[in-house]
């Protein structure tokens, strides 16, 4: 069941920062715990461009605790990346890849973000209108909460 996302989304920190803590793993944590329905036990950085984690995902009854990864597949410095993440649970799993294009703008960074999710196993049989509801709840929060969270951790370096 696929998912198709894309959007762009400001933030107040200029585009090199932003580039080297969007590799960070406790920015990435910190991040994804400000999304409403999601609770990230663990995420280590384990080689330069793999992420290893475990998250509590769900919204209402649809919850479920995910094993998974993130992996950096091709980056150009400091303008673009594309990345993979993927995640089971049980008789469920998920994934998916993002490509974000950094533009410099007045010293802030406009992120551009595109990219397609899949879904399968029982959590598939819920229904595309369900899925696509979550899911763009997830996006629309994480994109806000990082844009916030790089800009915070801009302004203290």
């Amino acid at each position: 069941m696929a998912l198709k996302i894309q959007g762009k989304v400001m933030v107040d920190a200029p585009r090199d920062q932003v580039w080297n803590l969007l590799f960070d793993a406790d920015v990435l944590k910190h991040m994804a715990n400000k999304i409403p329905g999601i609770t990230v036990q663990r995420l280590v950085q384990v080689s330069d461009d793999k992420y290893e984690g475990a998250a509590s995902i769900g919204v209402a009854m649809i919850k479920g605790k995910y094993d998974g990864t993130i992996t950096v597949l091709e980056k150009r410095a400091p303008e673009w990346v594309r990345f993979r993440g993927d995640g089971k649970s049980g008789a469920n799993w998920t994934g998916g890849e993002m490509v974000l294009t950094l533009t410099e703008q007045d010293g802030k960074t406009s992120m551009a973000y595109e990219g397609t999710g899949n879904v399968g196993g029982t959590l598939a049989s819920v229904g595309q209108r369900l899925i696509d509801t979550v899911g763009k709840h997830f996006v629309q929060h994480g994109t806000k909460a990082l844009a916030a969270e790089l800009a915070a951790r801009s302004r203290k370096q």
